[in-house]
């Protein structure tokens, strides 16, 4: 059975710089089994917010 747990981290950027690039790197330690990593989101704010779908991407209950 899936276990699926959500993680946010928040990367501090100097006033006024632009950053040029980001390397990202996922480590993980001390488990057995698979680990599968399923989205990786960035997004620029100080606020975090979860994933929402495009209108085209959602089915209504019109479309059959």
């Amino acid at each position: 059975m899936a276990n699926f747990q959500s993680h946010s981290l928040t990367i501090d950027v100097k006033s006024g710089k632009r950053i040029d690039h980001l390397d990202i790197v996922q480590v993980v330690e001390d488990t057995e089994g698979a680990v599968n990593v399923t989205d990786v989101m960035l997004q620029g704010g100080s606020v975090a917010t979860v994933w929402t779908g495009h209108p085209s991407e959602i089915q209504w209950s019109f479309d059959g």
